[in-house]
């Protein structure tokens, strides 16, 4: 962080499936800062070790963790930081993806928190502004990034040249993840051209593209 040019960077180690570590995570920013103008939310995992990826099996204990640790932890984080950011007129980023506006095969777990992230911060920037509460909130939805996690996914469902074709650098998506938050952008699509296209056509076209993804999938 210091090659960026922040003065000093502050590591705080937690497991996010932890309400305890949630608090601690964000009492040591409160601690440390004397307050907070940005939180940034982008992390993902599962307690469960799961092979490749599978159709929606009932698996209801991995449910449970997946969601805590994608969701509840996103809400919980948010929730324990407001009170800040309202006093700084600070901003929340929500790090999401293009399966939180479509949805697609085997990935059902992961397309249901996404898509409970859009539902859950879109209502809390609707109450915060019924509250005048200074505060964005900006949703970023990805496309492929070249993530170690998304090109793993990607060489299972055996994709993996094509990945490597199209997805772009991590680096430049955390540029325009930070840069998107402060202009307090409502909405990013990362890459435009290759997101908000699809993201904008789920409302109009529904069948077709689920036709795309069952023929993709088969």
């Amino acid at each position: 962080m210091k090659d960026l040019g922040a003065q000093e960077a502050i590591y705080v180690a937690g497991d996010m499936a932890k309400a305890e570590d949630c608090e601690r995570t964000i009492k040591t920013a409160e601690e440390k800062f004397g307050g907070l103008d940005y939180l940034v939310l982008n992390h993902m995992g599962s307690s469960f070790k799961r092979e490749g990826l599978s159709l929606w099996d009932g698996d209801m204990a991995f449910l449970e963790d997946f969601t805590n640790i994608n969701y509840l932890s996103y809400v919980r984080l948010a929730s324990l930081a407001l009170p800040m950011l309202e006093q700084s007129n600070g901003s929340v980023v929500v790090v999401s993806s293009l399966l939180g506006k479509i949805t697609g095969t085997f990935v059902a777990g992961y397309c249901g928190v996404k898509f409970a992230l859009d539902g859950f911060f879109g209502s809390l920037r609707q109450e915060l502004q019924l509250k005048k509460a200074d505060v964005s909130i900006t949703l970023v939805v990805l496309g492929l990034i070249n993530t170690e996690q998304a090109m793993n996914a990607a060489k299972v469902m055996g994709a993996e040249d094509l990945a490597k074709t199209i997805a772009l650098s991590a680096e430049d998506a955390a540029v325009a993840i930070i840069r998107s938050g402060a202009v307090r952008q409502r909405e990013l699509y990362y890459p435009w051209i290759m997101v908000w296209p699809l993201a904008k056509l789920r409302p109009v076209f529904p069948q077709v593209l689920d036709w795309m993804e069952v023929q993709k999938s088969a």
